[in-house]
């Protein structure tokens, strides 16, 4: 029994500590395609959060492989300290399919990023890791036989999201 059945990807929020420097990897090295930026507070906002006072926040939205990713910065200061491991539970990446694993690689080691490790291989499936500005993992892969979205890969039908090109 599905309980709510009439669900679609909407958006995925990542949360970040410094705006401008999230926007450096994430616009300027990932192509990032802002479309809106606005200011956030109030009561709803930090019944969300769970905050105990009033939390003023910056969100900077855009399309990235198709969908909608949001920026969230609460204001945080950067530390210079390398982030923690992050826990089991809650997001653990952000995956984003590229036709070149391998230039991609190139240029991302090129712009500053540097990649947690070289491509390597699961199942078919190439692909290799690199931490944001604040530690949160990107994968980036490469389907097999020049699929673009795991949907295709396993149902065999191209997944099209965003305007036709």
């Amino acid at each position: 029994m599905t309980v709510v059945g009439d669900v679609s990807f909407c958006h995925l929020v990542i949360g970040v500590t410094d705006m401008d420097r999230a926007l450096a990897f994430y616009r300027d090295a990932l192509g990032m395609d802002i479309v809106f930026e606005t200011l956030i507070s109030g009561e709803p906002f930090d019944a969300v959060l769970h905050a105990k006072r009033n939390q003023e926040g910056r969100v900077v939205g855009g399309l990235l492989g198709g969908l909608m990713v949001e920026l969230l910065s609460l204001g945080a200061k950067p530390t210079a300290d390398p982030p923690a491991r992050r826990a089991g539970t809650g997001i653990h990446n952000v995956s984003l399919s590229v036709r070149d694993l391998d230039d991609t690689h190139r240029r991302l080691h090129a712009a500053g990023y540097t990649p947690d490790q070289d491509p390597f291989e699961i199942g078919g499936v190439r692909m290799f890791f690199v931490k944001d500005p604040d530690g949160t993992p990107v994968e980036f892969i490469e389907l097999p036989n020049g699929v673009r979205s795991t949907y295709e890969m396993h149902r065999g039908v191209p997944l099209h999201i965003g305007p036709a090109r």
